[in-house]
């Protein structure tokens, strides 16, 4: 060991000694190297990756950190277009470089952006929002960065766009409004991005479903104006959608018709002028998809039917090009078409196709997400090294440069460096196991989701198979609800026990209706705050579907299902009693059924064991009575 620290030793002193050399100043060098990239972009007759290569070359940039990764960026910039790979590797080699720098905040905006960019390229979404956030976040918290107004605002824009996309929707109203306020700064010809804030924000503050009518009809009005002023066909498209939008929101159908009409033109205009651009196809399609389900919505049947067979005959042209997504959008408007028109059994099959459809952009999602954010967790881990082994070094260099004298006392720091080094490894391996856990949980709720779904529509599908037909109105309404619960508890790591029973008890009422209420149930709980109680969502039902379907529905007797739950310090007990004759018949579908969503919920447990370092547990017994089932479940308190 003591020969180990007294070579480090010599290495940092001799590092230290080459550096004393080195006489240029890395930001001076930078900005010179700013200035020639500005004048290259002058000049197109110039081949820029030639000059970027030849640069590598020169000596005097390749001795500082700062100067090489800007280099590799420029490489990465050229390289871009026509070799996605070598751009990739050199953008690779510029975050390296610039990771180990302090300050140079505007050369790492300008590196996170592009690798940002390059990772959309790839079609790695999750990547490239890391990216552009990480980019966004320099912008927003250095006041002092100085690069370009319009580089900032084209990277806030690009993280809102993406934030949105994933929900994040507070974050991308605030991006969005930081880009405003720079372009108020500058001279008043940039209408493309003040429009392009203008309509992000109308569309972040639609989803997030906390929007006031006001502040759309404000973005809206803006939209108008830079329309009307630049004459721009692209934007009047823009601004008539999110018109029909407000209007569709404010269930002004007439309206919404007359806008999405409007869009309509726009969109045939653009497949005449290019048959072949899959932008305007793809936007064809869904604009289809909105007129015949308002087509519906206010009974101009006849239109309808002539905008189906459009849209069927783009889907028959073009099944590679439009997305799931879109599909489910046509497939959704029909089933609404064939329901308004009491063909149950149409209206069946198209609900089928969108269950199907969805679940294929859950599976894929959820694969895309798990690539990706593994690729994530990696950087951070990565960032989180660097910084560490950037303090050890600057530690040691300015002990060293203070005293060189007191070689003892710089042999211990080193030591009590790397200690502090191999302690942060260890707490960070911890930290990535759990983040692993976090990510599993979330792909076995994503697979619980669909399936919960399926079962569920099973009993409106034999409402509509016997033409009862208020019966499936009323069991529709009411699964909607059921459905909307759902996906919101699914979205969660820990929800409500109020949210979760109340979520149960809907579900049991539907169930009811099935079964032409050949069954009772009660829910036993005791007196405590339930809303103060979070526990893993979605994990009572599944074994509540069984008692229904494997228990009460075997049973000609009134059936009986009793759901009753006990708290037990940071654990919580749920018996599930019913009595049915259980699983009579073990080689039948309904077994399988069983055991695809006990399976599920079994790993959940496992994993959710490992997460909280607390006992789960899943106990089913038969008797003569009936089937009891005993769930242990990890809780966490409201107030923490």
């Amino acid at each position: 060991m003591n020969k180990l620290m007294f070579l480090l030793l010599l290495f940092v002193i001799s590092c230290q000694q080459k550096s004393e050399k080195v006489s240029a100043h890395p930001e001076k060098m930078v900005e010179e190297l700013q200035i020639i990239s500005d004048s290259l972009d002058k000049n197109p007759q110039i081949d820029k990756l030639a000059f970027w290569s030849d640069q590598l070359k020169q000596k005097e940039f390749s001795k500082t950190g700062p100067t090489l990764a800007y280099i590799h960026y420029n490489l990465a910039k050229n390289l871009a277009k026509t070799n996605i790979d070598s751009s990739k590797k050199q953008i690779n080699f510029a975050l390296n470089l610039i990771e180990k720098e302090k300050g140079f905040n505007a050369l790492k905006f300008t590196i996170y952006n592009g690798a940002g960019l390059i990772s959309e390229h790839e079609g790695k979404f999750y990547q490239s929002v890391y990216y552009f956030n990480k980019s966004a976040a320099i912008i927003m918290n250095d006041d002092s960065l100085q690069c370009k107004p319009l580089a900032k605002v084209i990277c806030l824009l690009n993280a809102a766009q993406d934030n949105t996309k994933i929900s994040q929707y507070p974050k991308s109203v605030e991006q969005n409004q930081l880009a405003l306020k720079i372009l108020k700064k500058l001279p008043d010809d940039n209408f493309k991005y003040n429009f392009r804030a203008y309509s992000q924000l109308f569309t972040a503050c639609e989803e997030s479903e906390a929007y006031k009518s006001d502040s759309l009809l404000f973005y809206i009005n803006k939209l108008k104006q830079i329309a009307a002023r630049t004459n721009d066909l692209m934007q009047i498209r823009f601004t008539n959608e999110h018109m029909a939008h407000y209007y569709l929101l404010n269930n002004q159908y007439d309206k919404a018709i007359q806008q999405y009409h409007l869009v309509r033109q726009y969109d045939e205009e653009s497949v005449r002028t290019d048959p072949e651009r899959p932008v305007a196809i793809k936007n064809g399609y869904t604009t289809l998809a909105n007129l015949i389900d308002l087509y519906v919505k206010t009974g101009q049947f006849t239109q309808a039917e002539e905008l189906m067979k459009q849209a069927d005959k783009i889907e028959e042209l073009h099944p590679a090009l439009l997305s799931y997504y879109e599909k489910s959008l046509n497939k959704k408007a029909k089933m609404h078409y064939y329901f308004a028109k009491g063909d149950n059994h149409r209206a069946q099959n198209e609900a089928n196709q969108i269950l199907e459809l969805k679940d294929n952009i859950l599976r894929n999602s959820g694969i895309q997400a798990t690539e990706e954010m593994a690729t994530i967790y990696e950087l951070q881990a990565k960032d989180k090294s660097i910084y560490g082994l950037n303090k050890t070094i600057d530690h040691a260099t300015n002990r060293l440069e203070r005293n060189k004298l007191f070689l003892l006392i710089v042999i211990l720091l080193a030591l009590l460096a790397v200690s502090w080094a191999f302690l942060l490894y260890f707490f960070q391996r911890q930290k990535q196991e759990k983040e692993k856990i976090l990510l599993q949980q979330q792909l076995l709720r994503t697979q619980m989701e669909p399936h919960f779904i399926f079962n569920t529509l099973s009993a409106l599908q034999s409402f509509i198979r016997f033409d009862e037909k208020e019966k499936s109105i009323k069991y529709l309404s009411q699964f909607s609800k059921l459905l909307r619960s759902s996906l919101e508890l699914s979205r969660k790591n820990y929800v409500s026990l109020d949210q979760e029973l109340e979520a149960i008890e809907n579900y049991l009422s539907l169930q009811q209706m099935r079964f032409e209420y050949t069954f009772s149930y009660k829910i036993i709980i005791p007196d405590m705050d339930a809303s103060a109680i979070l526990i893993p969502p979605m994990l009572i039902q599944p074994f509540v579907e069984n008692a229904i379907i494997h228990g009460i529905g075997n049973n000609a007797e009134k059936g009986i299902i009793v759901l009753e739950i006990v708290l037990q310090e940071n654990q919580l007990l749920v018996k599930i009693t019913d009595n049915g004759k259980g699983f009579e018949n073990k080689s039948n579908t309904g077994l399988n059924h069983q055991s695809l969503s006990g399976t599920i919920a079994r790993e959940r447990l496992e994993i959710l064991a490992k997460e909280n370092k607390i006992k789960t547990n899943i106990e089913i017994s038969f008797n003569d009575s009936g089937t009891i089932v005993f769930l242990t479940l990890p809780i966490k308190n409201q107030r923490h």
